[in-house]
């Protein structure tokens, strides 16, 4: 378990690198990681219902337990909408 949450660490670190590289909008970089905020967060409150967890981990995982921002949704949705019938599949 302690391996998932350090992996998402990394994995954000590289998101992160690449949206400066390409310029992403920060809305869409923000709803990505809103993804790794749920699930850093419920790997944390799991660790901290596990017997075999230390004092220690269990503090640290309820420190590291956030709520992500939803309110850029909208402006997602319409940079999403904007792309319908944008693209067509080769048969």
């Amino acid at each position: 378990m302690l391996g998932q949450l350090f992996t998402l660490i990394v994995y954000a670190q590289l998101i992160l690198e690449q949206a400066e590289l390409t310029g992403l909008d920060p809305d869409v970089l923000d709803t990505i990681f809103e993804v790794f905020v749920r699930d850093f967060s419920a790997l944390a409150v799991e660790l901290h219902g596990k017997a075999s967890s230390t004092e220690a981990q269990q503090q640290w995982a309820l420190a590291n337990v956030r709520k992500p921002d939803t309110g850029r949704f909208e402006r997602v949705w319409e940079q999403v909408e904007a792309l319908a019938g944008a693209y067509l599949m080769n048969p």
